[in-house]
This record gives C-alpha cells, sequence and structure tokens, in this order.
C-alpha cells in the first residue's frame, strides 16, 4: 500500500512539474515581446485608473516571483516615482507580500528534498541549512536584510523546507522593507542603465532549459528506489560497494571481536575491501588485539589507536591474555589521525563507510582536524550508539562530547543500531571449535566461565549486519530522524524529514537473527535465545 502511495505521489509530482512548465513556457512565448520590452513606468502611465496601475505593479510582483530576473530595486523605483511616497511604500510592501508568498508557494511545489539537495552543494548552502536547522530566526532575518542573498531564491529555500508560514512572511516584510525605503524615494536616476531587454531575453532562453531539466531529473528520479522523502535511502555496502573502516572499543565487551568477525565473513562473502580498524581506547593491549583478529582472518590491513585524552584505558577483559597466546605485536600502526587521513587521501569522494562499535572519539577528532576530507569521503556512518526513541547507552556516554560533535557536524548519512536491537540477540559458541580461534578466546576470557556455552548479546555484530545487508527480513530503517546528545548523555531521535540520521528497527525476533549471526561465526548448533538467565544483559558494557 505505502509503495503505491509514493508511486502515485511520484506520478502526481512529475504532472505537476510538466503542467507549470508548460504553462510557463507558453506564456514567455506568447508574451516574449511585452515580457522583452518590459517597462514598469510605461505599465502605470497608459493604465486607465489608479487601480489599474496598482492591480499591474502588483502583477510585475507577481510575475517576479516566477521568473526571477526583474531587477527588485526598478519596482521600487518606478513606483516611488509614480505615486506619493507614502502610498508607494504601502504598495511596495503589498508587493512584496505577493511576491514572497507566490514564491515560498512555489518552493512547496518544486519539493524540499530536491531543493535541500541543491542546496547542499552550493557554496555557504549547508550553513543556511544548519540556520534554518537551529531556527535561528535572527540570522534568517539578517539574510532577508543583506541584499546580497536573492529574495526569490531565499524564498523558494524557506518554502521548501516548509518554515512556518506567519514568521516567514514577518521575517521577510521586516528583513527587505528598509531596502524598499530607501529605493522608494530614491528616484530614477539609475533606472536607465540596467539592460533590460538583455535581461528578459537571457531569461527566456534559460528559464525553458531549466524548467525540462527539472522536469527530467524529476522523471528519472521518480524511477528510482527512494524514501517517502524524495531522498535515496541508506545504502548497505554490499550494493553500494564502498569501502570499509572498522573503529572499535576492542576490550570492555567481547562483542567486539564478534563484530569484528563478522565483518571479516561479509566482507569475504560479497567481496567488500576493508581499508583498516582502529582502536578507540588508551588501552595498550587493545591494538594488539586487533592484530590478533586482523592476522586470523587474513586481512593485511593498517591499524589505528588513540593517542589523545585517556578513555577506556582499563577495558581489558581479554586484550591482553589474546596477545600473549598468540605472540602477535601489532605493525602498521598510525595515531588515530594519521590512520584516517592516510587511507581518506587515497580514495575516492563518497567511497567509504564507517562501521563505528565504541565511543565515537577517534572519528570526532578527526573530523574536528580534517572536516572537509572526512565529509568528502565518507558517505555514512553506521554506529552501535544510544536508545531509541531516547535514552541512555555505554559508547556514548564513554565519550559524550565526541558523539555530539559527530552528529552534529558530520555532513553525511548517520544510521544508529541502539542499545535495544542487539540485546536479547544472543550469539557466540555453543561449543569449543576444532582449532584455536581468538575470537572463542575473547568470548571465554570475557565471561569468566570454563566450559561452553560462551554466549553474549550482540550489540555490536547487529551493527555490522545492518552495514553490510541493510534492511530486509531482520531490519528495517526510521524515517529520518533529528538526532541529538544531551550533556547527561541521553540520545534522543525526533522526526525531522529533511534529516539523514536514522536508526535500525528491528522486524525478525531474537532467535532468527542470532541464529543467522552463528552462522556466521561457525557455530552451526542452534542457541536457545530464551534462556538467558546466566547471562548479563544490562548496559554495563557492549
Amino acid at each position: 500500500m505505502k509503495e503505491k502511495l509514493l508511486r502515485g505521489s511520484h506520478a502526481l509530482g512529475l504532472a505537476a512539474r510538466i503542467i507549470v512548465s508548460v504553462l510557463v513556457i507558453a506564456l514567455i512565448i506568447w508574451k516574449y515581446d511585452e515580457f522583452k520590452n518590459i517597462d514598469i513606468r510605461a505599465l502605470v502611465e497608459a493604465s486607465s485608473g489608479v487601480f489599474a496601475a496598482v492591480a499591474a505593479i502588483l502583477g510585475i510582483y507577481l510575475l517576479k516571483s516566477l521568473v526571477f530576473v526583474v531587477p527588485a530595486s526598478l519596482i521600487y523605483i518606478a513606483v516611488g516615482l509614480a505615486f506619493p511616497t507614502h502610498w508607494a511604500i504601502l504598495i511596495n510592501a503589498v508587493g512584496i507580500l505577493i511576491e514572497v508568498s507566490a514564491t515560498y508557494l512555489f518552493g512547496i511545489i518544486m519539493g524540499g528534498p530536491y531543493v535541500v539537495n541543491k542546496l547542499k552543494k552550493i557554496k555557504y548552502g549547508d550553513k543556511i541549512l544548519e540556520l534554518h536547522g537551529k531556527n535561528r530566526l535572527s540570522a534568517i532575518f539578517a539574510i532577508r536584510v543583506l541584499p546580497v542573498f536573492p529574495i526569490d531564491i531565499v524564498s523558494l529555500f524557506l518554502g521548501a523546507v516548509r518554515m512556518r508560514f506567519l514568521p516567514y512572511v514577518l521575517l521577510s516584510l521586516g528583513g527587505i522593507l528598509p531596502r524598499v525605503i530607501l529605493f522608494t524615494i530614491l528616484g530614477d536616476g539609475l533606472y536607465d542603465y540596467v539592460p533590460m531587454q538583455k535581461l528578459a531575453a537571457i531569461a527566456a532562453i534559460l528559464l525553458p532549459v531549466a524548467l525540462v531539466v527539472w522536469v527530467v531529473r524529476y522523471a528519472i528520479k521518480s524511477g528510482k528506489k527512494e524514501d517517502e522523502y524524495g531522498r535515496p535511502p541508506f545504502e548497505p555496502v554490499k550494493d553500494s560497494r564502498r569501502y570499509v573502516i572498522f573503529d572499535t572499543d576492542i576490550g570492555p565487551d567481547c562483542d567486539d571481536a564478534g563484530a569484528f568477525a563478522v565483518m571479516a565473513k561479509l566482507a569475504e562473502k560479497y567481496d567488500i575491501k576493508i581499508l583498516g580498524a582502529a582502536n578507540c581506547t588508551s588501552n595498550k593491549y587493545g591494538t594488539d588485539a586487533l592484530a590478533v583478529l586482523a592476522e586470523h582472518f587474513g586481512l593485511d590491513i593498517p591499524l589505528g589507536e588513540h593517542t589523545g585524552y585517556e578513555i577506556l584505558a582499563d577495558g581489558d577483559k581479554y586484550n591482553k591474555p589474546l596477545a600473549k597466546k598468540y605472540d602477535v605485536k601489532a605493525k602498521n600502526v598510525s595515531p588515530s589521525d594519521d590512520f584516517y587521513k592516510k587511507i581518506l587521501s587515497k580514495v575516492e569522494n563518497d567511497s567509504v563507510t564507517v562501521i563505528s562499535v565504541g565511543p565515537l572519539t577517534n572519528i570526532a577528532e578527526f573530523l574536528e582536524k580534517e572536516p572537509k576530507l572526512f565529509n568528502a569521503k565518507v558517505n555514512s556512518i553506521v554506529a552501535m550508539a544510544g536508545k531509541f526513541p531516547s535514552g541512555k547507552e555505554f559508547n556514548i556516554e564513554c565519550d559524550i562530547k565526541a558523539a555530539s560533535y559527530v552528529f552534529e557536524n558530520f555532513k553525511n548519512v548517520i544510521v544508529c543500531s541502539g542499545f535495544e536491537i542487539g540485546q536479547g540477540i544472543m550469539t557466540g559458541f555453543s561449543e569449543a571449535p576444532e582449532s584455536d580461534n581468538p575470537v572463542y578466546d575473547c568470548y571465554k576470557e570475557y565471561l569468566g566461565k570454563k566450559e561452553p556455552p560462551f554466549l553474549r548479546d550482540s550489540w555490536d555484530l547487529t551493527a555490522v549486519q545492518y552495514a553490510f545487508e541493510g534492511s530486509g527480513d531482520y531490519y528495517s530503517l526510521s524515517k529520518p530522524m533529528k538526532i541529538t546528545v544531551s550533556d547527561d548523555g541521553t540520545a534522543s531521535a525526533v522526526k525531522d524529514k529533511y534529516s539523514n540520521r536514522y536508526y535500525i528497527v528491528q522486524k525478525a525476533k531474537n532467535k532468527e537473527i542470532a541464529d543467522y549471526l552463528n552462522g556466521i561465526l561457525g557455530n552451526n548448533e542452534i542457541v536457545d535465545n530464551n534462556n538467558n538467565e546466566m547471562y548479563n544483559n544490562d548496559n554495563e558494557n557492549q
């Protein structure tokens, strides 16, 4: 049913765009001579009376809202010449009201996602989006006051993002009126120097081309698989073929080791390249443990380690025993900033998915130092982070400042696998493997038991699974959300259809997901996930 509604919505949207385009192009062809030689003063003088003259001027304002090329200053000046100053200011104010209202409506018709995506690609566009997202009305007022921002383009955007109409109108009138008053009393000294015929001719050529492009691009987008807001959904790694960087707090919990195993197995299954793995803790054995796991799965990859402020330095439930047993010392290791810079500098734009199963410490530090590089190269972050729709969770609480910084400053897609997803999905090992397996050793050391089964909740494993395979039988994706992190570490999500933050929603039962993940881990025996009394399912570590 939902897909039918979406197809119907796209069809209506396409039909509306075609109708608008045909009407505008027909109007340009039919009235080209009048349009090319438009003279506001002549229109006023030729009018049969005051009301007809006012109607003609308001019609010019309406035309300006659609074609974007009639210089506003000319209208203000011409009205000032034709009417007493106080009446001229009133007429211009009504004209501005018509203009900004019509362009606002046009922005709604064009569609928010289309305009927002365009705005993100232009210089300073992200700043305008940020101001709107934080509801900085004073900043929007400043944009209206400054003449460097075109009235109609700003109106188009604010309509597309559906800013509340009353504050939109009040801010528009309040910001634009000062220069209207100035130009109204200025006179016609500058009027004759504006090449109106050339501007009109250029507009008459470019506007139909732009309209055709607008319709064609919308038609192409309508044929693609998109969400209800016209934006492509998160692309799992198996479909996008993007590279993967793995960032983990290896040590405090054994599901990090399980997640590494799932990543390695799915990367092999789907032929995905792993660019590297980073340890986001201060534990000196954590990177060695990553080296053991990488060697076990045949991954010759660079490793990164956190070298800044202390975090989870004592998070060593299995790192040291693992390194000693397998006698592996990490090589090709860089501080996390250098690790990210070396890797991202060599890959194409939009080519990387970062899977984070620990605090967002490494990511925040590099994003702050190299925001352009990180935002250009990283398409998406899939993070085991938060509890949704609202709650506290270990990874965020460990470094609240880092989590808040990433959610506020990363420009692209973030998908959160919340605490509620992996909890109760018991994975691990129901029996000892036939040969040495460091993942098995991590579970055994962490749980502190002598005999299997060694099972643990799958917070990190489910995040990796979703990053590779996306929505389907096991999970779906929330609607776009604005996700914020409060000072006490609470992550909260509220609907925001122009956001690119999401969280995972579980569809399948715990046992179905556990059986799938256990199969990846090499545990072919079905585990009873309904008998979890002996295992600790609290939020102490993930």
